[in-house]
């Protein structure tokens, strides 16, 4: 028997290091769990990202995942399920908004 539980995306299993990182359901036959980054392996990506010569590092890069092989993962989790999240928050709040000022007759 084999007990396991669905991680968040992102955390750190506490035995093997390997950070979870979210798939695509249609690629799912095609994933490999132990290709996924380690703590041991984003910490060299970062350290090998500040010692590489300055001009040769994308400028646009700001945040600590960007330098890493959780760049892909990170950006595929914001575009599928981050920013339509985020779309649908506004588009309630907005709503919300108009329904207050039609009941004030606030327009």
């Amino acid at each position: 028997m084999q007990n396991h539980l669905l991680k968040s995306p992102f955390c750190v299993h506490p035995k093997t290091g390997r950070v979870c990182v979210p798939i695509e359901v249609s690629n799912f036959a095609s994933f490999d769990p132990f290709q996924v980054p380690t703590l041991g392996q984003l910490m060299k990506e970062l350290d090998d990202f500040e010692a590489a010569d300055k001009s040769e590092n994308d400028t646009d890069v700001t945040f600590d995942w960007q330098k890493t092989s959780l760049k892909e993962p990170f950006e595929k989790f914001q575009k599928s399920f981050l920013v339509p999240l985020l779309n649908e928050e506004r588009r309630m709040q907005r709503e919300e908004r108009e329904k207050r000022a039609a009941v004030m007759g606030d327009f």
